[in-house]
């Protein structure tokens, strides 16, 4: 039961907030930038794609800047190919990931309530699946959880497509102030092209 508070404590209390009226909206402004900070200007990258959310791109998203920000293991490296809709402005590099290569995204903001993660992918004769992962962190730097979101399949990905809508679920660990994405290829052989990752860093409808 308290493993299960922890998780719901957050939802919570955002919900609260959001019930307060907009008189008393200022005295709780401190609190308010905790649980629903503003993370930066949206976008709507997969309008085309039937999914109407608003997201935002955080720090090299689309890798032209090659691995800034990034942190790179097993391998993987930035290289030539870019998705075709160039939702993100026009590009020419991804993410290649080969066999047991890892990336981790820069850090990206989130709030207390439904942040969820979408991208572009492609599997290059990948035989294994891409592994998608949220690290989240307090506000000393500190690891407070790592949730396992989505598993992909390559068959799904034999030329660039948009991800799943990859959301927590609610499953923010009690402090987090920040995450970052993990994305690890299972395959043996064959390579995962990754682009244009966008955070939604809340869910609560359109917009």
């Amino acid at each position: 039961m308290a493993a299960r508070l922890k998780y719901f404590i957050p939802a919570i209390a955002a919900a609260v907030l959001l019930a307060v009226p907009t008189a008393n909206a200022g005295l709780l402004d401190p609190i308010t930038q905790l649980v629903l900070p503003k993370c930066g200007s949206n976008s709507y990258p997969f309008s085309s794609f039937s999914d109407s959310h608003a997201y935002y791109g955080f720090a090299n998203n689309g890798f032209e800047s090659g691995t800034s920000g990034w942190s790179l293991t097993g391998g993987g490296y930035v290289g030539i190919g870019n998705e075709p809709w160039f939702v993100n402005g026009w590009g020419s590099r991804s993410l290649v990931l080969p066999s047991g290569a890892s990336a981790t995204s820069p850090s990206f903001c989130i709030n207390l309530l439904d942040p969820a993660i979408r991208a572009f992918a492609k599997s290059a004769g990948a035989n294994g699946n891409l592994q998608v992962q949220v690290i989240f962190h307090g506000l000393t730097g500190n690891l407070t959880g790592i949730l396992n979101v989505d598993s992909m399949a390559p068959g799904d990905y034999s030329t660039w497509q948009p991800t799943d809508r990859v959301s927590s679920a609610l499953a923010l660990p009690l402090l987090t102030s920040y995450a970052q994405i993990r994305l690890t290829s299972t395959a043996r052989s064959g390579n995962w092209q990754v682009d244009d990752a966008f955070v939604d860093p809340y869910i609560c409808g359109v917009g």
